[in-house]
């Protein structure tokens, strides 16, 4: 996984998101560096839910092991795709 989506929706109403996002992640490793991937992710995770953001565990530990690898983490803004037939 090269990149974290986040709706072009959610980044209307929360402009800071990105940052924010990318700040709890960074921290949330941080705090844990002395632990698992598995056991950072659960940190992460909970980290994230504290901002009132829902993450699955498994993009959780993506996220992890892509930090810990030495490689960017990157959320991207994307449009939802709307049916144009309407």
């Amino acid at each position: 996984m090269t990149e974290f989506r986040i709706t072009h929706e959610i980044h209307e109403v929360h402009p800071d998101i990105r940052e924010k996002l990318t700040a709890t992640t960074i921290e949330a490793i941080n705090e844990s560096s002395a632990r698992s991937a598995e056991d950072a992710a659960l940190v992460l995770r909970h980290k994230l839910g504290e901002i009132g953001v829902g993450m699955s565990e498994a993009a959780c530990l993506a996220a992890v092991e892509r930090i810990r690898s030495g490689k960017q983490l990157r959320f991207e803004i994307e449009r939802e795709t709307v049916d144009e037939t309407e």
